[in-house]
């Protein structure tokens, strides 16, 4: 029997934007095998592959911060069976006094993911295993004397707290708790944890949990990708480390989605949506209570939500969220500090989110999924920022203005955790995956190699090329050579979902795999994009597809210009918002794209209203109307599947049968009226699975995907 699936947070999710997961479904986490290494261990700087004249990132950067770049002196095709060598480094901790990190390495073994906890010294020295079984072991978080681990393991085939001595010894089940935790904190005497875990109280069963006679509903927020019916809250417990029954701190009738001590552990600052209105949407905000129970009290209140919290020593609270009233996906999540009632925003004239805003399948998800920042000391925090495509901490003092803590504008940093006053996190360059490293002095000390090793051979390091149509802002873009070689070949366009997220340099797996096939690949950032400004993601609301469809089609024309591609070999593909791209560029633009392929997609704005988990947060960004009877023509017009019946392209439609996002209907639209109409569709489901399988789905199905991916182009392109 399969494991159970595991979430990144060990088993709750949170979105709090359409089609950008801030917590979501993970089955497991990183592998083993053999892994094909350069002689000099893919370190060697003077092989850069290809080296471009019209790259645009300046090449001396990444050597002045110190990563490693694994390329291979011999280019090794990446196979879509590759997948199942995939690492991921994940889950950051950092001791209290600075000495040691901690961390996940997820794996894939018998087509399961397994995760093994693993730490290292950050006064140099190599990386050593802590755990061993056949299980996935997240989240770890070191005790305040530094001398245990608290983590989460699937160990009793469900989420639960378990506890490490680093001195020794094997660890300890704390307690059986009902359902699936989802986070553990130390008390600051070590004496307790705090958890996220589930209510205990049912919202909608009638009659027996085994026999249920029927579920009554009566919220929108009733169900939730990635989790499926919200049957339970998430709600705070405490307990004892040595065992024994826990406590509930808050109510059952709101989710907590995160939590955190006082310095003096005698009180919990916590985040939820105690209005009657979070059964339409749910914007969270922070309260405090007695760590032994009782009435709670309002702590700070922004206009739209807060994300995430973090507690300084003495005591100050600050909050990564977003201070706009009825927020709806384009807004930058900013970093406030508590004061008094109140809040201050810190760094306001960065202009940049929180938070690695960078989506790849080669990176875990961690900062992507809820941004946080962490307090290096009581008047220092520090916090991923994104810009341009990639993410890198910066420093926020608490009066003064945020600076950059590394100079390179091309890295895409996953992670980040603090301790002792020193900083880890988990970066990639161009091309790369992800391995630890210690911020020091502006540069990145490596402390682990065993990261991107196993895409060290297979490294196609993409070009950064700037395009521009009249009238509009420079897109950023980035050209993937089949082979690593820049000549004329079949070409396909890749679109990021969100539409409010952004591509970086770092890799997707069919990105590797189609350049290995023989195909150039070309991504963009236009406009609605992150990282770019307030402006530049809010630049698309109510225009999904008129706006960013001719800057999609600009980056095509570049690669034609430059003799890279001929115009009936190009192709698309898309997940989420870029599925629905690719439906509506088949329909707005006929004859342009030879074949495509759509994945999850958004096609009809009106049934998605009724079966989508975020019924009424779409309209606004995609039409501006938040339902469908304050402007039908709007959202007929919005909606791809209005125009498909104009494409004759072959499509690949592929489904996430548990997609609650971007549920089947949509894709099932687009099967029915081109199969109707006699023309070349083809429609795959994926059972069980949620939005963003091509993360976090089950190996074998990943591997399938990236086969009819390459099938589905190698045919028609």
């Amino acid at each position: 029997m399969a494991r159970l699936r595991l979430r990144a947070d060990g088993g709750r999710q949170v979105h709090r934007t359409p089609f950008r997961p801030l917590r979501t479904e993970l089955k497991g986490f990183g592998s083993r095998g053999t892994l094909a290494v350069p002689p000099d261990g893919g370190n060697n700087r003077s092989n850069r592959l290809y080296p471009s004249a019209t790259a645009t990132r300046p090449r001396s950067g990444r050597a002045a911060c110190g990563v490693i770049a694994a390329v291979s002196p011999a280019l090794r095709p990446f196979r879509p069976a590759d997948l199942r060598r995939q690492v991921l480094l994940q889950h950051l901790a950092v001791s209290p006094d600075g000495a040691w990190a901690a961390y996940g390495r997820r794996t894939i073994e018998k087509d399961e993911y397994r995760s093994r906890l693993w730490r290292v010294t950050l006064d140099r020295g190599r990386p050593e295993q802590l755990t061993f079984a056949d299980a996935n072991d997240l989240l770890p978080e070191f005790s305040p004397d530094g001398r245990a681990l608290v983590f989460l393991s699937d160990r009793t085939e469900r989420v639960q707290p378990w506890i490490l001595p680093l001195g020794g010894g094997e660890p300890r089940h704390v307690a059986e708790i009902e359902g699936l935790v989802a986070a553990a904190k130390w008390s600051p005497d070590g004496k307790s944890l705090l958890l996220l875990a589930p209510s205990g109280e049912n919202r909608f069963l009638v009659g027996d949990d085994e026999r249920p006679v029927a579920r009554v509903i009566r919220d929108l927020t009733w169900r939730l990708d990635g989790v499926g019916l919200r049957e339970q809250f998430t709600s705070a417990w405490t307990i004892p480390t040595q065992g024994g029954r826990a406590r509930r701190l808050t109510e059952p009738g709101h989710e907590v989605v995160d939590a955190a001590w006082s310095p003096d552990g005698r009180r919990v600052t916590f985040l939820a949506d105690l209005r009657d209105e979070a059964g339409v949407i749910e914007f969270p905000q922070a309260y405090t209570v007695s760590s032994r129970g009782g009435r709670r009290r309002p702590l700070a209140t922004l206009k739209g939500y807060a994300l995430s919290l973090a507690c300084s020593p003495a005591g100050r609270i600050a909050l990564v969220g977003v201070d706009r009233a009825d927020p709806v996906g384009w807004e930058h999540e900013n970093l406030y500090l508590v004061e008094g009632g109140s809040t201050r925003q810190l760094g306001g004239a960065l202009d940049r989110p929180i938070g690695n805003r960078t989506f790849a399948d080669t990176l875990a998800l961690g900062d992507l999924l809820q941004a946080r920042a962490h307090w290096l000391d009581d008047e220092t925090l520090v916090a991923l920022v994104s810009d341009r495509g990639g993410s890198r901490p910066y420093r926020f003092p608490v009066d003064g203005e945020p600076e950059p803590l590394l100079d390179d504008t091309e890295l895409v940093c996953a992670s980040l955790a603090v301790g002792g006053g020193r900083i880890v996190v988990v970066a990639a360059d161009p091309g790369n995956a992800g391995e630890l490293y210690e911020v020091e002095d502006g540069r990145l000390r490596p402390l682990t190699r065993h990261g991107a090793r196993w895409l060290a051979a297979n490294r196609i390091e993409p070009d950064r090329i700037s395009v521009r149509r009249r009238g509009r802002p420079p897109i950023d873009a980035w050209f993937v050579p089949a082979h690593g070689r820049r000549r004329r070949g079949p070409l396909v366009l890749k679109i990021h979902g969100g539409p409010h997220s952004a591509y970086g340099p770092v890799p997707f797996t069919e990105t590797l795999a189609l350049a290995h096939a023989g195909f150039h690949v070309l991504y963009a950032n236009p406009q609605g994009s992150t990282g770019y400004g307030e402006d530049f993601a809010h630049a698309l609301t109510g225009r999904w597809g008129e706006l960013d469809s001719p800057e999609q089609l600009a980056v095509v024309d570049w690669a034609v210009r430059e003799g890279l591609a001929d115009r009936d070999r190009i192709g698309v593909l898309g997940l989420s918002y870029g599925g629905y791209m690719v439906n509506w560029l088949l329909g707005h633009y006929p004859g342009r794209f030879a074949a495509a392929v759509s994945e999850n997609p958004v096609t009809d704005l009106v049934s998605h209203f009724g079966t989508c988990d975020f019924a009424t947060w779409v309209g606004p960004t995609a039409v501006g109307a938040r339902f469908p009877h304050e402007d039908p023509d709007g959202y007929r017009e919005r909606s791809p599947a209005t125009l498909i019946h104009r494409n004759k392209a072959p499509l690949l439609l592929l489904q996430c049968e548990g997609d609650l996002r971007c549920p089947a209907d949509q894709s099932e639209i687009v099967f029915g009226i081109l199969r109707g109409l006699g023309r070349e569709v083809e429609y795959v489901r994926y059972p069980e699975e949620f939005h963003i399988m091509v993360a976090t789905g089950r190996p074998d199905r990943r591997v399938d995907r990236l086969e009819r991916i390459l099938d589905w182009f190698e045919r028609y392109l």
